[in-house]
């Protein structure tokens, strides 16, 4: 199956399609409960690309059940040469598991996709188990070889509904170039290249890392002006911006920031702005729900003394997947609401 149609959600971060099949006797009698999956056999499927060279054309969506992606790393010779006895396929018995790996070769015979076939009790156990089961043998191949092992995208089939959910990424928007003002404060350009760098870059972790950056520095900055005020007799009051709480007011923030957009999926509203965050003070929703994403990400990348978080388990991935969107959202509107000038275009 290939869709294509307009951009959904924030371009450039990750979102998941789900799709229900329908069959010539009707659809299955399937609810949010059994879309989401329930307990029972299901088939992870990984394909490979090598970084900066997509499988999947920017704006076209495809399950890849019969797609095999490409690698660095050869485990077959190429097609036109196998013989009946040469090697098809790695299968990898994880131990203490009841499941096997398999990787599949392209015609080249570099590596392209690995499936897992296992039983789970939703798709997201299954992801989260499949993905534990074979990160750190894409890390230990990385290292040792000394090459990058991309994952493009993830498919879960529920084997018993066929229901599929895919992991794409928001295409980017082709924009009308606007040169801006003639002259920049210092200040603004360096908010700005923080901001570029984020989208810039391929790793969400990184991409979450520049985002908070830029909040934390301008909640920093706010608090640095409201002292000068008081200091100078002056009214120190500080601005706060609050997440609202009411769906119509969340698609007029939307439109605030992004004028361009003529229209939101719900659904990608709804992953944005997760319900513990409607009536938060971004301030708040930074101590609560970034820091600790941050400093766990920090200590991985950034601090001195061991490592302490595995940049390959799937629940840290999920975490940072569910908060980068309203992280990046909650950059943009600060920078906006903090220099008016510079980011006009976006308050109109």
């Amino acid at each position: 199956m290939q869709t294509t149609g307009t951009p959904f959600g924030i371009p450039g971060e990750e979102q998941r399609i789900i799709v229900q099949p329908i069959f010539k006797d009707g659809p299955f009698d399937l609810n949010p409960v059994t879309l989401a999956g329930q307990h029972g056999q299901y088939r992870v499927q990984f394909l490979l690309s090598r970084p900066g060279y997509t499988i999947a054309k920017e704006r076209e969506y495809a399950f890849i059940d019969n797609l095999v992606g490409t690698s660095y790393l050869k485990i077959a010779k190429p097609e036109a040469e196998r013989g009946p006895h040469d090697v098809e396929k790695i299968v990898i018995q994880v131990q203490g598991k009841n499941y096997r790996i398999v990787g599949s070769p392209d015609k080249d015979g570099l590596l392209g996709k690995i499936t897992v076939d296992l039983e789970a009790a939703n798709a997201n156990a299954a992801e989260r188990e499949a993905y534990g089961a074979l990160a750190p043998s894409l890390s230990l191949w990385s290292l040792n070889a000394d090459i990058p092992i991309h994952i493009e995208t993830i498919q879960v089939t529920d084997l018993r509904t066929l229901v599929n959910s895919l992991r794409v990424v928001a295409p980017q928007f082709e924009m009308n170039f606007a040169a801006g003002p003639s002259q920049s404060r210092e200040e603004f350009c360096q908010y700005a290249s923080i901001y570029r760098e984020g989208l810039n870059t391929s790793s969400a972790f990184y991409r979450f890392l520049c985002f908070y950056k830029i909040i934390e520095s301008l909640i920093a900055k706010r608090g640095r002006e409201a002292r000068a005020k008081k200091n100078a007799g002056l009214d120190p009051k500080r601005l706060y911006e609050v997440v609202p709480e009411k769906n119509i007011d969340l698609l007029a923030l939307l439109k605030r920031l992004y004028p361009w957009r003529l229209g939101w999926n719900q659904q990608s509203v709804d992953q944005m702005f997760p319900k513990e965050v409607l009536g938060e003070k971004v301030t708040a929703i930074r101590d609560k729900h970034f820091r600790p994403m941050r400093l766990g990400i920090a200590h991985a990348l950034l601090d001195t003394g061991e490592i302490t978080v595995i940049l390959d388990n799937m629940d840290h991935i999920q975490a940072v997947n569910k908060w980068l969107p309203l992280c990046r959202i909650c950059a943009r509107w600060m920078l906006l609401s903090d220099f008016p000038a510079e980011c006009s275009s976006g308050m109109k």
